[in-house]
């Protein structure tokens, strides 16, 4: 089983899912796929979204929430075995928890090649 179906079996488990009701795509002017095409183009999941989202590092950046997965994050979470797979995932939403809107995520590479031991 790979870690992607790994991780989501996982998150089916974690008790703080509840706090996220709905992930819907913010609205935009010229492309309605943008999201998912990224999240494809990028390999991350709709479960990697929402533990971003639920363990991630949140910042306000120019009107948008960014949450960010990194190692301190996730040491104490159902995912620590799973570091080296979403370090890095970065979210970046017009509105934050129970039902976000999300412009767009990638992989942060800074983050993504830093290693906390």
């Amino acid at each position: 089983m790979n870690s992607k179906k790994r991780l989501s079996l996982i998150f089916e488990k974690d008790e703080k899912k509840a706090k996220i009701y709905t992930l819907r795509i913010a609205p935009k002017h010229k492309d309605s796929t943008h999201v998912q095409r990224r999240q494809q183009q990028r390999a991350i999941s709709e479960a990697m979204i929402k533990i971003a989202l639920l363990y991630g590092q949140k910042k306000y950046r120019y009107g948008a929430q960014l949450f960010t997965l990194n190692d301190r994050n996730l040491d104490n979470s159902p995912y620590s075995q799973y570091k080296d797979t979403l370090r890095g995932l970065r979210v970046v939403c017009l509105s934050g928890l129970p039902n976000p809107q999300i412009l767009t995520v990638y992989w942060d590479k800074e983050i993504k090649n830093r290693v906390r031991k």
